[in-house]
């Protein structure tokens, strides 16, 4: 959050948002249209009640994933051919304007034209359930991880109709539905290490899944002088406001909680919190995506009890990565 100006040390705050610590000023340390998987978005598909149990099929749900692997392989290829080859000869693709791409034919054009502004885009496709509403035909609830060839990742919500045709597992119907860019899926670039240095000092933060994905667990720690203080915060939708927010507690006894919003592609912190000894500090923060393995963080409109403070130049926060 934002360091009390009546101390002219110069340290980094760990709250804000994300637990990151994005600022660098006088003070102690205190807590304060989506691209689709084919080239649209569509509305959520019904329940399928009756269908049965992917486990009571370990066959035929391999195969389905199998043909799911390669819908994602000729994506990331940018084969436009051979994605369309993977829907049956009328297979179809629906967006939640109602707009539908329908056949073959279509879905080439369809794909190429995505392509073609999307160079080097590539999809992973998370499946969360398979269904075997009949004999020859199954259901995948998935989602789907789409990234562009500068890193940006957009995750958006699906279905899969699988009909078997000689054998062969092909899509009849892919709808697909990405909402309003402000899920918890949308943040999950976090996950994974992250770190920031500035002289002196050192903040590191590693993201992580909670259990179903409901959570977004963030470890922070800083490094200051040979001093390290840290905390926790979860990052999720609260079930009242049906906004995202994120709750921070730190290790000294600060709280603080986090109202999240977006402005275009960047993401907007506004936070507010209270220090252990009973201080008040808000700022706005603003992350914006550089690439896949870095962003930019700037706390603007900080305030210590009411009192204005000056904004701080962003800094740049890049990915730890993974030793191999």
């Amino acid at each position: 959050m934002i360091p009390t100006p009546t101390r002219r040390r110069v340290a980094i705050t760990a709250v804000a948002a994300l637990g990151l610590a994005a600022v660098v000023a006088g003070g102690r340390h205190e807590a304060a249209g989506q691209p689709p998987v084919t080239a649209a978005a569509a509305a959520q598909p019904a329940a399928v009640s009756a269908a049965q149990p992917a486990a009571d099929r370990p066959a035929d749900q391999g195969g389905v994933k199998a043909a799911v692997a390669s819908l994602a392989a000729s994506f990331g290829k940018g084969d436009a051919k051979a994605v369309a080859a993977l829907f049956t000869a009328e297979g179809e693709y629906a967006d939640d304007d109602g707009t539908t791409v329908r056949g073959r034919a279509a879905l080439e054009k369809d794909y190429a034209e995505f392509f073609t502004k999307n160079p080097g885009a590539t999809v992973e496709v998370e499946i969360d359930a398979v269904r075997f509403p009949s004999r020859d035909t199954a259901v995948v609830d998935a989602h789907f991880k789409v990234r562009r060839a500068k890193g940006e990742l957009v995750v958006s919500r699906g279905s899969i109709l699988y009909a078997r045709e000689d054998g062969k597992w092909l899509v009849a119907i892919l709808r697909e539905w990405g909402g309003d860019g402000l899920s918890l899926r949308d943040l999950e670039f976090l996950i994974g290490t992250w770190e920031t240095k500035q002289p002196g000092t050192t903040v590191t933060t590693r993201y992580e899944w909670t259990a179903n994905k409901s959570f977004i667990r963030c470890h922070f720690s800083v490094a200051h002088d040979g001093k390290s203080v840290g905390g926790v915060q979860m990052i999720g939708r609260d079930p009242g406001t049906n906004t995202l927010r994120v709750w921070t507690f730190e290790d000294n006894g600060g709280v603080g909680d986090i109202e999240v919003t977006r402005d275009g592609k960047k993401w907007v912190f506004a936070a507010r919190g209270t220090t252990a000894d009973g201080h008040v500090l808000t700022a706005t923060n603003l992350l914006t995506p550089i690439d896949a393995d870095s962003f930019l963080w700037h706390p603007v409109q900080r305030a210590l009890d009411g009192e204005a403070l000056p904004d701080l130049v962003p800094v740049k926060v890049t990915r730890v990565k993974a030793k191999q």
